[in-house]
């Protein structure tokens, strides 16, 4: 073949990079490699495009918002707001620890966070309904995979005794399960605390059938985070309900967690306040940060900004708790749906900073060996103090 004819072939190749670069784009731009903690994998597995939403499949109020997915947080928000100031909260008139949970705070263990993230990453196998299985893959069009993870968190709560029942919802025709357990309230029932996380998982490519998504810390922490709150909690008298729901389809774009906050909303429940667990295992860097998002105070959030940051200073926990005051991850994880229905709730999370933020995320990395175990603990603890406190333990 002449010079010529090479040259051609060469440039041609060159356009059709860029162009498929281009196509990689997400939508808010960044590139869909793992140069940094923000943006999504590589491409794993079978394409599922052909389900993706659109605002006709949700509630109204949640209409304009992103429903593809996208990263966790908006940096440019982030570096904006580094040094805004935020609401004062009070820590003075603390009153002495409760005993109870104290005593339910010293139960959380290393050991037993280790084993639901080992067993819910896919490092070890389990046995479940009978068989000795591994969950590889927590990634929503992955029905074997996210059956095994559904079917782990149901039998978990079996085990503690707990009422659970899976809850159907539907996008494109197509059928997915969250999981609700719940321990009812004594005094006021009707009156609902909602703790949560997401079960599913994915490395980079939500649309694929993804084959391996370990998904340790995003967010297999958070779910373990929320089975530690009720094991803690479901020995005590509450004033409140406290519902445990772990949604499925957050990686395409809050789907369990938007037909949830529908389908509460159509009941009429009266939701006091969500506490939503998602990311709470990576630390890189001294300090323990931990960050509360509200969306600047959206629907009165930062009730519950103050009630995690309270219990974490009245049970002497190593945790720097941050008010973020941003709107960074606005509709970014599973409290957005409830905010956008009119009820208090925030994300509970690692650091959102371009320093702080876990490398691993969305990548086969995002393994239980990143995971920084005493600051997990801690969070799980806080969380287990504020939640008692929100659901009006009683003496």
């Amino acid at each position: 073949m002449s010079i010529i004819g090479w040259g051609a072939i060469i440039a041609l190749l060159i356009v059709l990079g860029l162009v498929i670069n281009a196509i990689r784009k997400t939508g808010n731009g960044q590139n869909n490699n793992n140069n940094d903690g923000h943006n999504h994998g590589h491409q794993h597995g079978e394409d599922c495009d052909h389900e993706r939403a659109d605002d006709s499949e949700f509630h109204s109020v949640h209409a304009g918002k992103d429903t593809r997915g996208g990263c966790k947080f908006n940096p440019e928000e982030v570096r904006r707001t580094r040094f805004r100031g935020t609401p004062p909260i009070d820590v003075s008139n603390l009153p002495a620890p409760d005993p109870r949970i104290v005593a339910a705070n010293a139960s959380v263990t290393i050991p037993g966070i280790t084993h639901h993230l080992n067993i819910l990453s896919g490092e070890v196998a389990s046995v479940i309904r009978g068989k000795s299985v591994t969950i590889r893959t927590r990634n929503s069009h992955n029905a074997e995979g996210i059956e095994l993870a559904l079917s782990y968190v149901e039998d978990y709560y079996k085990s503690l005794g707990i009422a659970v029942k899976r809850v159907a919802y539907q996008v494109r025709g197509k059928t997915y399960y969250n999981v609700e357990a719940e321990i009812r309230g004594a005094v006021n029932p009707e009156k609902v605390v909602i703790v949560s996380g997401h079960l599913d998982s994915t490395v980079g490519s939500p649309w694929q059938n993804e084959k391996v998504a370990p998904g340790a810390d995003d967010d297999a922490s958070g779910t373990t985070g929320v089975f530690e709150v009720a094991r803690t909690l479901k020995d005590l008298k509450l004033g409140y309900t406290v519902r445990f729901v772990h949604f499925t389809g957050e990686e395409q774009g809050l789907w369990g967690s938007y037909k949830y906050s529908d389908q509460c909303a159509a009941a009429k429940t009266d939701i006091v306040g969500v506490f939503q667990m998602d990311m709470i295992g990576y630390c890189g860097k001294p300090g323990n940060r931990v960050d509360i998002h509200d969306g600047e105070d959206r629907n009165g959030s930062h009730d519950l900004v103050v009630a995690l940051t309270r219990a974490a200073k009245r049970y002497n926990l190593d945790l720097n708790v941050v008010d973020t005051h941003n709107h960074a991850v606005d509709n970014r994880s599973d409290h957005a749906g409830f905010q956008d229905h009119g009820w208090k709730a925030v994300l509970i999370s690692i650091e959102f900073t371009d320093d702080g933020f876990d490398p691993n995320y969305h990548t086969l990395q995002d393994r239980v060996s990143a995971i920084n175990f005493p600051y997990m603990v801690e969070i799980i603890r806080m969380t287990i103090g504020a939640v008692a406190e929100y659901a009006k333990i009683q003496p």
